[in-house]
């Protein structure tokens, strides 16, 4: 009987394949039967690990925004606000850079929508909570002077999805940005 690390290696490889494949041809026209054919398993398979198609897709956007949050909370260690607020600005573009990159197929033409809309929801609401908390803690330190942190923590991290979505800013124009909107 395979333990739970051979149970989570196996669900990987799965996970892994039909990332690649739909990458290469879009979510809806990857079938259960092409991931199982790019795997060389018996679809049986497939249904031991998941229930269908959808719960694989929550499963690389859970890996992704996994991928999000390490990166957005490395390095959050400076000793003053302001610093931790650069860090933090500085790590949130580049994880949703990061987080874009994993959400471009192969080609411009690839519809990878459903595991965007996913992925990205999960993580804005993640970085807004932690945002959140930092601008209530600069609030707390008579740092900032500002009422609905969650409003501003939305409004600013929706903002830095958009920019680095569009690659209209660069990091210091969109740490620039915010501390205006902050002042």
């Amino acid at each position: 009987m395979p333990n739970n690390q051979d149970i989570e290696q196996r669900k990987q490889e799965f996970v892994d394949a039909a990332e690649k494949l739909f990458k290469k041809n879009g979510i809806v026209d990857t079938t259960i039967s092409a991931i199982v054919k790019e795997m060389d398993v018996a679809k049986g398979l497939f249904y031991y690990y998941f229930n269908s198609k959808d719960d694989v897709i929550d499963a690389i956007s859970e890996r992704y925004n996994q991928d999000f949050v390490r990166t957005i909370k490395r390095a959050m260690n400076s000793d003053d606000f302001e610093g931790r607020m650069d860090q933090f600005i500085e790590n949130t573009i580049v994880s949703f850079r990061n987080l874009w990159v994993n959400l471009h197929g192969d080609t411009d033409n690839i519809d990878l929508s459903i595991l965007t809309s996913r992925s990205l929801d999960e993580a804005k609401k993640t970085a807004s909570e932690a945002l959140q908390d930092l601008l209530e803690e600069g609030k707390k330190l008579q740092k900032l002077d500002i009422e609905q942190t969650k409003y501003y923590a939305d409004m600013i991290v929706g903002g830095i999805c958009d920019l680095v979505a569009q690659s209209e800013a660069d990091l210091e124009e969109i740490k620039k940005m915010i501390k205006k909107i902050l002042k």
